[in-house]
């Protein structure tokens, strides 16, 4: 008897799962277009379809060409329509046609290395000056000790 139950259920399941994949067939997913801009807004990087109500995937991360002088960058995520930082894979759930533009942060340029040599030369040349000292310090002790001892 319990094998008789057990054999109905199954075909019961299959029966269902049939129906809903029949149904499935027949109905075309709502799509969305998804853009990905450039940091300027206008430049595409890429395009990509999503089912209306689903996260997209974003294209993988974009870089930003260093120039001579210029600074090197560091992508940092997605600005969405809404202001928010998002990444590749965390993208929000999007309902009506959507666009994300590059977010890149710069990383050092050449003025910052200038800046942070000279603030540590002045801190070398103070260190040096203080060194002197001490070494000065302690000759004039061990001659003091040297006359004491006699």
């Amino acid at each position: 008897m319990k094998k008789l139950v057990a054999i109905m259920l199954c075909f019961v399941m299959l029966f269902s799962f049939a129906a809903v994949f029949a149904f499935a067939e027949g109905e075309t997913a709502e799509t969305v277009t998804v853009t990905f801009y450039d940091e300027d807004g206008k430049t595409v990087i890429d395009t990509v379809s999503a089912v209306k109500g689903t996260s997209p995937v974003g294209p993988e991360n974009p870089t930003k060409a260093r120039q001579d002088g210029d600074p090197e960058w560091e992508f940092k995520g997605w600005i969405g329509e809404d202001g928010n930082v998002y990444y590749r894979n965390t993208l929000p759930v999007v309902t009506e046609d959507t666009s994300f533009t590059a977010k890149f942060v710069k990383m050092y340029d050449d003025e910052d290395n200038i800046t942070i040599m000279s603030f540590l030369a002045s801190i070398f040349e103070r260190l040096n000056k203080i060194f002197a000292q001490i070494s000065t310090y302690f000759e004039e002790l061990t001659k003091s000790v040297q006359k004491l001892i006699g």
